[in-house]
């Protein structure tokens, strides 16, 4: 099993998993819960679409943290424009990077400050990362905006070599599946980062919470 990515679940839950749709109504519930206590307008998750929900993902939990450390190594260079990614060393873990470690204790990465395996990004903008409570109880704690996750995602398409149109979807797929299927340089970043760019997108065209699951 790997990484689940969806967006729009209440509608596939409506259709074919009653039990699912119930206790996902209750998490959207409780997260406009959390929303109301900071002053955010709350989030309406539409359980009809007149298009397919998303669903993508199926790689390896881990390989978020290869992104997040990328993202990381970017974000620390803002402003050298002579810096380029060189490769890490398949020997490191990328969890246990320094300078990813730096960037987590800001907690203001909305790619970042998440859950591997769980929790929600809605399309809506958030003064800030927003946490659950015992009262409000949400998988994976915190809640993430698609808004915020997408804007950050775009700083990183140049350094992997994505390329956006103008209305920020992918636009060189071909290119980007022969690298990561000849696993070429950074080939599980820009997985990674294809994906949620593409969810992203989906999230706040549709006004759908992506889902990790």
């Amino acid at each position: 099993m790997g990484l689940a990515i969806t967006s729009g679940i209440l509608v596939d839950f409506k259709e074919n998993e009653p039990e699912g749709y119930e206790a996902y109504k209750t998490y959207f519930n409780n997260i406009n819960i959390i929303l109301a206590k900071n002053n955010v307008t709350p989030h309406q998750e539409p359980d009809v679409l007149e298009r397919a929900p998303l669903s993508s993902g199926g790689f390896p939990y881990s390989f978020l943290h290869y992104l997040r450390r990328f993202a990381a190594h970017v974000w620390e260079n803002e402003g050298n424009d002579n810096w380029k990614p060189t490769l890490f060393s398949q020997d490191e873990e990328p969890g246990a990077d320094s300078i990813l470690e730096d960037h987590y204790s800001y907690m203001s990465s909305h790619l970042l400050t998440h859950s591997d395996s769980e929790g929600f990004y809605i399309p809506v903008e958030l003064p800030e990362i927003l946490f659950d409570n015992d009262e409000a109880p949400v998988p994976g704690a915190m809640i993430g905006s698609s808004y915020d996750l997408l804007m950050e995602l775009k700083s990183l398409t140049k350094h992997l070599g994505i390329t956006l149109n103008e209305d920020d979807i992918v636009s060189n797929l071909p290119e980007l599946n022969e690298k990561i299927q000849a696993k070429g340089d950074f080939w599980v970043e820009t997985l990674v980062c294809a994906t949620l760019l593409d969810a992203s997108k989906f999230s706040i065209t549709n006004n759908t919470a992506i889902v990790f699951n």
